[in-house]
């Protein structure tokens, strides 16, 4: 598994044809904003945003398993294969 980190809305949109089924996105920064778009969640990837950027831009998220924290972070880099961050 790839862990794909996203710090803007535009590196999603530019790179999504990287990410492969059985990866993990991430969303950082102002890239929390793509979770604005509601069918981001309807893809197959797990999809999580750290949740002090969520609350930093007054973002809701409707699963809150999507929300995490630097914590949970940790733990997919430490998961992960490989890590690709697009900025």
């Amino acid at each position: 598994m790839i862990l794909h980190t996203f710090n803007k809305p535009e590196a999603l949109l530019k790179n999504w044809q990287f990410v492969l089924p059985q990866d993990t996105i991430l969303l950082i920064e102002d890239g929390v904003y793509s979770l604005l778009d509601e069918n981001l969640l309807k893809e197959k990837n797990d999809i999580f945003a750290l949740g002090i950027d969520l609350a930093a831009r007054g973002i809701k998220v409707t699963q809150p398993e999507v929300s995490i924290t630097y914590g949970k972070f940790v733990s997919l880099c430490a998961e992960a294969e490989q890590i690709s961050n697009w900025f």
